[in-house]
């Protein structure tokens, strides 16, 4: 029997509590590694012992394998929907893969032993394929999305279409002072993705392919500079990218082997069991090895892809967060500007039920994060000293003010309009400063509402300030 930690324990509470204000419908999140798949068993087992009858559907061969094996642990007798699955048994709990139940599900009879469950429980239910499935439940069936990541944006189907509320979990820097989750260190080279297309929301794979073939040495040396010997997995873009790279690792001295959709299944079990056990030290993949596989030994993360997706920069790097004997923290090596992007793995982050408002990846609201020029180590944009290596970053910094506002102070009027057109509020307010102009001048070149925000909040101002001054901009321009 498995035992639920005190976090779990108070996630179950929190369902329980949302169950009884007649939520129905509710989203479990918990950071990668932290047990949901042990907690919705544990939910499993109390429903069943009450007489109810669960559903749990996954979009992963090995999910379904995963949840079926936890499930089993807690005693439970689980039945399989896959295709593979001709006759349906009379058991009260079953693991059913999504594309199976979705072909299925169009025929009444199908659809009424769907109906017919309790409960039912959805393994990453961020992901889209889960949607035709709301379309067959009844109102009175209970549901549990279960994820790391409940995010969707763009034209996606909202969440908020198919459930009630988002109950969120302890944090991943709490699992990482708890010592449930491994400490974390992250050095990244920034890449040129000039010219790289965006097609559904994601880096074109043609075009990321082309520049990581031109740069795949860069991982190796890296690796041997900051991880040397340490179990590494690797996640490429593309196949081509994917066996070049690990090409490059045996070259270099460093065994590796490579896999992705196209492999063999036997091969590819004997791979992976190679790599856990030790046999080899890198194991480069593409798309394989996101989510539904777990290997505590691994020490270093190889982000050898840029993605725009928050969900699958998480589940990259959450393969590396295990705790394991002997394991001090694990490495990310970035090399895709995907921190820069999404910010650092180990971050608090706070979701929500409606799509996230589209933006260009490429660019975060704030510049929280530098690389160190010495190390390569990415720290946030307040560090004045580096932790890795102990580069001064004071001296920099105050030399590189001291040549921007010498370009500023001798900008002239039309190159100031020009330059104050696209400028942030920060921007702004440095070039006020440079040309000697008074505080007043600022407020003549802001036109939005987000702009007065931004300024007020540099300033210090009570709020309501923005909005006045911006209602009354016409009047400051007078």
């Amino acid at each position: 029997m498995v035992t639920l930690r005190n976090y779990q324990l108070s996630m179950l509470n929190l369902i329980k509590n949302a169950f009884a204000l007649g939520r129905k419908r509710v989203i479990m999140q918990l950071p990668t590694g932290a047990g949901k798949t042990a907690l919705f068993s544990s939910i499993s087992k109390m429903a069943i012992d009450k007489g109810s009858s669960v559903l749990v559907i996954t979009d992963r061969a090995e999910l379904l394998q995963q949840s079926g094996n936890t499930l089993e642990k807690f005693g439970l007798n689980v039945s399989v929907l896959s295709a593979k699955t001709k006759h349906l048994t009379s058991g009260n709990l079953y693991v059913g893969m999504v594309e199976t139940i979705k072909r299925r599900i169009l025929k009444p009879d199908y659809e009424k032993f769907v109906q017919a469950f309790n409960m039912i429980i959805i393994d990453e239910c961020h992901v889209q394929s889960f949607n035709r499935i709301f379309e067959s439940l009844t109102v009175f069936q209970y549901v549990i999305g279960a994820t790391a990541t409940p995010i969707r944006s763009g034209k996606m189907r909202e969440l908020k279409q198919d459930y009630d509320e988002i109950i969120t979990g302890v944090q991943i820097p709490e699992l990482i002072e708890t010592g449930f989750l491994s400490p974390v260190e992250t050095f990244g080279v920034k890449i040129d993705l000039t010219g790289v297309r965006t097609l559904a929301g994601e880096y074109a794979p043609d075009d990321l392919e082309k520049i990581y073939s031109k740069k795949y040495t860069g991982a190796v040396e890296n690796y041997l500079k900051h991880t040397p010997g340490k179990k590494a997995l690797c996640f490429c873009a593309t196949v081509k990218n994917s066996i070049e790279l690990s090409d490059e690792f045996n070259r270099a001295g460093v065994s590796s082997k490579h896999i992705d959709a196209n492999t063999p299944e036997n091969e590819r079990a004997k791979i992976l069991a190679d790599f856990d056990a030790g046999e080899f030290k890198v194991l480069s993949n593409v798309g394989i090895l996101t989510k539904g596989y777990d290997c505590p030994t691994i020490e270093v993360i190889i982000l050898y892809r840029a993605t725009q997706s928050l969900p699958l920069f998480l589940q990259m790097c959450g393969r590396g967060s295990r705790v394991a004997t002997g394991k001090q923290k694990f490495t990310i090596l970035d090399f895709g500007n995907n921190v820069l992007r999404h910010g650092f793995w180990e971050e608090k982050r706070y979701w929500s039920l409606e799509n996230e408002i589209k933006k260009d990846r490429n660019k975060k609201d704030v510049a929280t994060i530098k690389i160190c020029p010495q190390c390569e180590a990415m720290l946030y944009i307040s560090v004045r000293i580096c932790c890795f290596c102990g580069y001064d970053f004071t001296d920099k910094q105050k030399e590189e003010k001291e040549k921007q506002f010498a370009i500023l102070s001798q900008m002239t009027p039309s190159q100031v309009n020009s330059y104050a057109h696209f400028a942030t509020v920060e921007e702004l307010e440095e070039l006020r400063q440079a040309k000697g102009y008074k505080a007043g001048w600022i407020l003549h070149k802001l036109e939005t509402l987000k702009q007065y925000e931004d300024y007020g909040k540099l300033k210090g101002y009570k709020r309501g300030w923005a909005y006045f001054q911006w209602k009354n901009r016409g009047q400051n321009t007078k």
